[in-house]
């Protein structure tokens, strides 16, 4: 039982293997065009797999590999890394390809922020990156810690393209010089007095002055340092996240647990963790929680311990009241510690999570667990008791007892057996449930089958044997038992009149039916009952385009704005853009906000979860920013699972990225309509400001000026490039070189960088190419290699179900493009994504079509 996983809802997300690629500063259409579509393309005749997700933005890619059910983990990612040695070939060398870590959608148990007084965002990211993530990644059960928000220190070379004409030195003598001057060496050894010294020669970079003294060349005599064409500075990385705590920006990580580890013990390994690691810390430094999935778990478990306590003394006492036997009442209860002990003993066995799904499989098997017991105990109650009549004695031998317990249990062995087995066979169609379906309510149909096997178990192999010691002293029989003599004095005259009046009892059965199906077909239909996490994730989207400096601007205001007027909240964190992980594709323009909320002791009177959302949605309200409110552990199996973090989505496909954009943003208006719609945000995902600089190959030829070294320039001087990495003890710090900001942050000083030329001269690069702004894809989404556009909707389930709530707006839509309204064109279809397809697969299984 302790060693049974402990989590709070099954693991429902798709079995999925995640490939990252980064390639820093490149465009989505870049990170599409030659990295992503190769990937997916030599991806696909991977064995098992269902479906192939990717997800093409600024500096990185993302596929998502999702293989059918059954298919065990470890060999899915096994295969994936055979046929990635195949996909790669084709992909630029510069890009990184990465497999994800082993985690599924559920793996982000733990975040936490650095805080520390006195330091500042650079430092406290240090200490994160260098000395708290890795002690936290050693942890046992934990896949990756990802670090997030503050600044990774760099090293800057911001070089004045003037000097650079003046000295007559190229960028590329300064990125040669530079790169050639940050490495150690070995020589072997030498020998002197008999003994060998070790030879090395020391030349990693330790600070800025190191750098500034390089020497690209020589002039005249003269050497040309660094220091002289450039100023070296120690600033902030370029960074695509940040993270924000009540309005004040801070650092963190957040902890992925490892594929099937125990989450319960995996946080209190990482809590012990933290305790060990506090000691080692700056003073005035600290690791603080911020979401901790224990507390959820704990909710749900006990929630179900409770309910289950509760069962077992009510039986008790009903059994008492009925049987009015003591022993025999604790005979019968016997049956459901002993049961439940046993299941978790299967549980155990076949591998099978204590969660809300399958301790409920055991509360709801309580009742026929009792039957059996009841039954059977009854029997041998009565028998002894008429057997103690025919011999007209006070105690039976004790050769003629056992003999009366053992007939007592023969008697009604079968009918308990069969009784269970049919209860059994009934939970059958579950097992046979695939997908979300499958993973969500087979853990309830193995609890309820373990139980009532264990309830068979204990009915004829140890109640008999109990009745025998303890079935003893006055025993009465049933018609003497006052309870059953009021009860039988009740039912006597009303089955007598049911008998007399056939026909109004027929009749009012028939109209119960009919109430009955009615009943049924209004009711709201959904998959799954929304669970309550506790905390709120809050997630305001930005239209692209919008820079990290505007998006961190919206997330502090939203954020004090939630901390400051609305007392249920204890507190509030605040995530924009990516952290460093796999499992985290997130642009700069969407925030992803934990809420906190306080105990409900706490709220102010009258004030309900629902009435709080809409409150935080209608205070928190800014032009250009689309709110979306989940919950943490619903929106990561929505988003890996459907590509969508709602729990209902539409997918428009299409090979042109604006048209797909443009039907998406029609139907958006159109599903805001429909009852129950909340908040439908359909991504613009065409329209980011690009600036392209189209090179006139004729002009650059006149000059003997060859593309490449054009791009070269571009994506150095203008985009700044990484040349090394400093050896700082356990550190690691980039050195980076760029033209300085006030030469390349503006169209016009984009105009008047030069390009050097074969015959010694300067070209401005306005001379050689087209520089404009246009709009291009601020990120590029595609399954199976066709592109789609999304349309998230959030759905007020107090007021529609999810299943009713897309049929009602599958015909909006429907309508929509049967008048012409919305026009698809040839090669373009929707498609409906979401928590309701569970729901329409388990009926496919269960109802024969």
């Amino acid at each position: 039982m302790k060693e049974t996983p402990v989590d709070a809802i099954p693991d429902i997300g798709e079995l999925q293997v995640l490939v990252y690629a980064d390639w820093p500063g490149r465009s989505p259409q870049d990170i599409e065009d030659q990295v992503i579509y190769p990937l997916t393309t030599g991806l696909m005749g991977t064995p098992r797999v269902k479906v192939v997700r990717s997800t093409s933005a600024f500096g990185f890619g993302l596929v998502n590999m999702i293989f059918a059910d059954g298919t065990d983990f470890y060999w899915a990612r096994t295969r994936v890394l055979e046929r990635l040695d195949f996909a790669r070939k084709d992909v630029p060398k510069d890009a990184t390809i990465t497999l994800g870590p082993d985690a599924t959608a559920l793996g982000q148990i733990f975040w936490y922020t650095v805080e520390g007084d006195g330091y500042n965002l650079a430092e406290l990211r240090s200490m994160q990156d260098w000395y708290v993530r890795y002690q936290l990644t050693a942890v046992d059960g934990v896949s990756e810690v990802a670090s997030v928000g503050g600044y990774v220190k760099q090293y800057q070379i911001d070089i004045d393209p003037n000097k650079l004409i003046a000295h007559d030195v190229k960028i590329h003598h300064v990125i040669d010089a530079v790169q050639k001057s940050n490495i150690d060496v070995g020589a072997k050894v030498f020998e002197e007095g008999g003994a060998e010294f070790i030879v090395r020669g020391i030349g990693f970079i330790k600070n800025v002055s190191d750098i500034e003294n390089i020497v690209i060349g020589e002039k005249e005599g003269v050497p040309i340092y660094v220091k002289n064409i450039a100023t070296v500075i120690i600033g902030p990385e370029f960074r695509r996240g940040a993270l924000d705590k009540e309005g004040k920006e801070v650092t963190g990580g957040v902890v992925l647990m490892r594929y099937g580890e125990n989450p319960l013990k995996v946080i209190e390994r990482i809590k012990q963790k933290i305790e060990e690691l506090s000691v080692g810390l700056p003073e005035g430094v600290k690791i603080v929680p911020f979401y901790d999935r224990t507390g959820l778990i704990q909710r749900s478990i006990n929630t179900l311990k409770t309910a289950l306590i509760q069962e077992i003394i009510i039986t008790i006492f009903v059994i008492l009241v009925f049987l009015l036997h003591f022993w025999g009442s604790v005979v019968i209860s016997l049956v459901l510690p002993i049961g439940i002990l046993i299941a978790f003993i299967f549980m155990r066995q076949f591998g099978v999570d204590a969660n809300i799904m399958s301790l409920g499989g055991i509360a709801i098997a309580i009742g026929v667990m009792v039957d059996s017991g009841c039954v059977l105990v009854e029997n041998i109650y009565r028998r002894l008791v008429t057997r103690r009549k025919e011999l007209n004695v006070e105690k039976l031998p004790t050769e003629e007892r056992l003999n009366t317990c053992v007939e007592g249990a023969q008697e009604v062995g079968k009918p308990v057996l069969f009784a269970l087995l049919t209860t059994i066979i009934g939970f059958i169609p579950v097992f046979v449930l695939t997908g979300q379906a499958g993973k969500l309510f087979r853990p309830l149909a193995f609890t309820k089958t373990f139980t009532m096997a264990a309830a068979a178990i204990i009915a004829l192999a140890l109640l008999p044997t109990l009745c025998y010691y303890f079935l003893r002293g006055k025993l009465k029989q049933v018609e003497e038992n006052r309870t059953a003599q009021v009860l039988f004095k009740g039912y006597n005259p009303l089955i007598r009149w049911s008998i007399k009046h056939k026909g109004i009892v027929v009749l009012i059965s028939i109209g119960v039916i009919i109430i009955g199906l009615l009943c049924g077909a209004l009711m709201k239909q959904e998959f799954m009952p929304p669970l309550n996490e506790g905390d709120l994730l809050f997630m305001p989207v930005l239209l692209p385009g919008a820079s990290l400096t505007q998006v961190m601007d919206v997330m502090k205001k939203q954020d004090i704005i939630i901390k400051n007027e609305f007392p249920e909240v204890e507190w509030v964190v605040g995530k924009l853009g990516r952290a460093e992980t796999a499992t985290d594709p997130a642009p700069v323009g969407m925030i992803e906000t934990i809420i906190h909320l306080k105990d409900k002791k706490f709220w102010r009177r009258g004030m309900t979860r629902e009435k709080l959302i809409q409150e935080i949605q209608e205070k928190t309200k800014m032009p250009g920013v689309s709110p979306i409110m989940t919950q943490p552990i619903r929106n990561r199996i929505d988003m890996l699972a459907t590509g969508i973090q709602t729990p209902v989505g539409i997918k428009v496909f299409g090979p042109d990225l604006n048209k797909i954009v443009e039907i998406a943003t029609q139907i958006e208006k159109i599903v805001g309509k429909v009852d129950g719609a909340v908040s439908p945000y359909a991504e613009r995902t065409s329209s980011r400001p690009y600036f392209e600089i189209e090179i006139d190959r004729e002009k650059a030829a006149r000059h003997g000026i060859k593309v490449g070294d054009i791009q070269h320039i571009i994506m150095t001087a203008i985009g700044g490039m990484n040349l090394t990495t400093t050896v700082e003890g356990r550190e690691r710090y980039p050195v980076r070189i760029r033209y300085m900001r006030e030469l390349r942050d503006t169209p016009e000083a984009l105009n008047r960088v030069f390009i050097p030329a074969a015959g010694g001269e300067y070209i401005p690069l306005a001379q050689i190419a087209e520089l404009k702004q246009v709009p291009g894809p601020a990120v590029i989404n595609s399954e199976n290699t066709l592109t789609y556009a999304r349309v998230f909707i959030n759905v007020d389930q107090s007021k529609v179900g999810l299943v009713d709530f897309v049929k009602d707006a599958q015909r909006a839509v429907d309508s929509e493009i049967k008048s012409g309204d919305i026009k698809l064109p040839s090669g373009y279809f929707i498609s409906w994504s979401g928590q309701f397809e569970s729901e329409m697969e388990s009926r496919k299984k269960l109802i024969p079509s």
